[in-house]
């Protein structure tokens, strides 16, 4: 009797020990901990389930080998090209050249919006005060040229300049005062949008605000080379050097370490403060940048120029697939995923539909990419 009691003890034993060395084997092979543990100790259920998970497997596999890995330029460009087909079919005048520059052109400001904001979102923040800094910063520089005479060469660094001051204030809040981004951004974008309206007393400015009538200087911007707007060439520019600095530098790697794991980047002793300041000055100086260049463009600015580009700017890096997690994602992306609404205001211009469905539509798109990027998350 005492004998098979110390069989069937030891059977247990061993059974629990076999149990642990499939958890452990699953465990380090990759999978998650709660999925090694249940298939480790229910051998039966992992059985029945197994074919199942197979499947899932393989779906997401195929899934990641269209579309790239999370981060991935591909998916911004495969969204941006089905737009633009869809776009095509419902307007054959969307695919003329005459149309294609207009569209680059009118989308180069939040390009460059979103190009800041792109920096600031691979650290796991947010800018939501880009939009008052673009109409602050034109604001700025129309002011010194026009109301006061300043040549274009000494007022356009100025505005970058102050609208670096002002992102320098903001990682200054965050990093160091430790209040989050979501609120410093907010206070900005009503305290710098009251500061465009002190402005010229809340008015417009153009060549006309001065009498005798003053040009802008910088209205050389809204020129073209060889037909193409100097706008454009500018935003290429712009993504490209942000394209380089993340990608090939280590600043851009110390970028997006803070957003991945920022405990990993202070315990090998990166100033990680430092890089959240650098990133919002970054913001604020391109979105001066973008308000200088729309100003150009409209040959006068109002202080309440940039409504709402804050929240396209954001959809435009989300939509070119840098999480709001931060630590991935490219900067070419965000470009792509400015144009997808930048294709769709054009498509809906072009087809004469009210412009109100651009929220409805956009939305859609921004929804489609997050159920897109949970597939791709999903193990």
């Amino acid at each position: 009797m005492e004998a098979a009691v110390f069989r069937s003890a030891r059977s247990e034993r061993r059974d629990v020990r076999g149990a642990l060395v499939s958890w452990f084997a699953r465990l380090l092979s990759g999978g998650r901990a709660r999925e090694a543990f249940e298939a480790g100790l229910d051998g039966p259920r992992e059985r029945l389930n197994h074919s199942e998970v197979r499947g899932k497997r393989n779906f997401v596999r195929v899934w990641r080998n269209l579309l790239g890995r999370p981060g991935s330029v591909w998916r911004p460009a495969l969204f941006l090209a089905g737009i633009a087909l869809v776009a095509a079919i419902l307007s054959p005048a969307f695919l003329t050249v005459r149309n294609l520059l207009a569209l680059l052109t009118s989308s180069s400001f939040l390009v460059v919006l979103a190009v800041g904001e792109a920096f600031v979102i691979l650290v796991g923040m947010i800018d939501l005060g880009v939009e008052s800094v673009l109409s602050a910063g034109g604001m700025f520089v129309a002011w010194l040229t026009v109301l006061h005479a300043v040549p274009w060469q000494v007022a356009v660094p100025a505005g970058l300049v102050a609208g670096g001051l002002v992102g320098f204030g903001v990682g200054a809040l965050v990093s160091r005062g430790g209040i989050p981004s979501f609120i410093v951004t907010l206070g900005t974008y009503w305290g710098i949008r009251g500061v465009a309206l002190l402005f010229n007393q809340g008015n417009y400015i153009s060549p006309d605000s001065a009498s005798p009538a003053r040009p802008l200087g910088f209205a050389w911007l809204a020129g073209t080379i060889h037909g193409v707007s100097v706008l454009i060439l500018v935003t290429l520019a712009v993504v490209i050097l942000g394209q380089v600095l993340v990608s090939f530098t280590p600043l851009g790697r110390w970028i997006r370490g803070v957003g991945s794991n920022e405990s990993a980047v202070r315990a090998v002793g990166l100033p990680s403060g430092r890089i959240k300041v650098l990133v919002f000055i970054v913001s604020g100086t391109l979105a001066a940048l973008a308000g200088v260049m729309l100003t150009a463009w409209q040959q006068s600015i109002y202080p309440l120029s940039g409504e709402g580009d804050s929240l396209a700017a954001i959809a435009g890096v989300i939509l070119g697939g840098i999480p709001f997690t931060g630590g991935r994602g490219t900067i070419v992306g965000a470009a792509l995923g400015v144009l997808v609404i930048g294709v769709i205001n054009d498509v809906i211009v072009l087809v004469g539909l009210p412009s109100l469905y651009q929220y409805i539509f956009v939305a859609c798109i921004l929804i489609l990419a997050g159920l897109q990027a949970r597939l791709a998350y999903a193990k």
